[in-house]
Parts: C-alpha cells; sequence; structure tokens
C-alpha cells in the first residue's frame, strides 16, 4: 500500500516539480498537497480514501474516471492520511511477535514514503556526479546552495580551471513524462534555468539518470564536451 501511487501519489514525480532547499521543504510540501487533495475530493471521498481499494477491487479503481484518478496519482497526503496507513500496518503486525508499536509504524510509514525518496535523490545525484567525473575529468562538479537550486534549478556547476561553463539539473526519467503537472514542472523549471543563463552566461542541462548514475540522456554529454 506504500508502493502505489493509488494510496500516497506519484512520490517520485511529486518530488521533482520544485527544487528543494531541505528535506523539510519536501516534506511539508507533501503534506499541503495532501490538504489541497482533501479540499477536491468531493462526493467520491469515500472511495478515494479508500487506500486498499487497488488490492481489494482494482476493477471498481479502473472504472473511475482519469480526472478522478488523478486526485490520488497526482497530489501528497496529510500527515492524518499517513497515519491512517500506519494504524493499518500496525494492525497488520500487532500480533507477529515482533513488538513493534503505533509510533514506530508511523514512523516507518513517514520513512517509506517522504525520507526513502528524498535519499534516493541524493543517491542518484552523488552516482551520476562520480559518472560525469569519469567522462570529464578535467572538469569540477560542485553542488550548489539550496538558494541557488531553489531560484535556478540549478543542482551542480561545471568548471574548468575555475572557468563555470555551464549548470547541470539532475532528474529521473520520470521528468520526460508528458502528464500536465509534470510539463508545468519542466516549463517553471527552463523559466528558472534561462535566468540563470542570463545571469551567469551559461548555459543549464537536463541529465537524465538512473539512480545508479547511468546517463540516460547522452546527447547532454556530447553538449557539454562541445564546451570545453
Amino acid at each position: 500500500m506504500l508502493n502505489d501511487p493509488w494510496s500516497v501519489g506519484y512520490v517520485s514525480a511529486l518530488i521533482e516539480l520544485q527544487s528543494w532547499k531541505s528535506k523539510e521543504d519536501w516534506e511539508d510540501f507533501y503534506y499541503q498537497s495532501g490538504e489541497q487533495r482533501r479540499s477536491l475530493l468531493g462526493e467520491n471521498r469515500a472511495i478515494l480514501d479508500d487506500f486498499s481499494l487497488i488490492r481489494t477491487n482494482r476493477a471498481e479503481v479502473n472504472k473511475l474516471l482519469w480526472d478522478v484518478k488523478n486526485l490520488n496519482t497526482q497530489y501528497g497526503r496529510t500527515r492524518e492520511d499517513l497515519n491512517g496507513r500506519a494504524e493499518a500496518l500496525y494492525a497488520a503486525v500487532r500480533n507477529n511477535g515482533h513488538g513493534l508499536t503505533l509510533e514506530e509504524c508511523e514512523e516507518c510509514v513517514r520513512f517509506r514514503v517522504i525520507c526513502e525518496i528524498w535519499n534516493g535523490i541524493i543517491l542518484r545525484e552523488n552516482n551520476t556526479i562520480a559518472v560525469l567525473t569519469e567522462q570529464f575529468p578535467m572538469l569540477s562538479f560542485e553542488k550548489t546552495s539550496g538558494e541557488i537550486d531553489h531560484t535556478y534549478a540549478v543542482d551542480f556547476e561545471a568548471s574548468r580551471s575555475g572557468s563555470l561553463i555551464c549548470g547541470i539539473q539532475i532528474k529521473p526519467k520520470s521528468y520526460t513524462w508528458d502528464a500536465p503537472y509534470i510539463a508545468k514542472a519542466r516549463t517553471a523549471n527552463k523559466a528558472k534555468n534561462a535566468a540563470y543563463t542570463k545571469l551567469k552566461g551559461v548555459p543549464v542541462f537536463d541529465i537524465i539518470s538512473k539512480t545508479n548514475g547511468e546517463i540516460q540522456s547522452p546527447q547532454v554529454l556530447e553538449q557539454i564536451r562541445n564546451l570545453i
């Protein structure tokens, strides 16, 4: 239930909608998105709040209109919503002999939904920079400050001998999806990137990569190579 977008939203896509100064900013956004979702549920509240329905009656979920299903998949959840998942988890494990408390179940759910995806971003960034360093040993890659990242959507700056050559934004494959909310995020980030280019005089490249650092946008490597 913590892996399905029906229950917690497309978390891997939601976290890419903005550049976050901290994990706490991301967590606050996720809960605020959940509050927004709750305000939109209307007459569909009962069925959309049944987070186990995707497991117990997938056919019922499949019958829903796309716009209705999107209220579950394209929004976060409130803290209370996640605590409801924790209560279900606690009910399932309370008699299995491991002695987990409700509070531990709540933290387990929070870690799985909020923290694990954040940690995955850090891992993907580190591994991708390792790959880029192998590809371009003459370049140095510096992590930007939270302020720069948030304002200009630039994760790293690439320099050669102290001279800045480009900005880099590292994203997962989901960033290329055609979903309206992701397209909106891309448009917003392009505007931020344009402001960075105007300020710094260098381009910004989107590097699409896997968590292990494997780069899925090889054409960008050639663009960087042309700047060296």
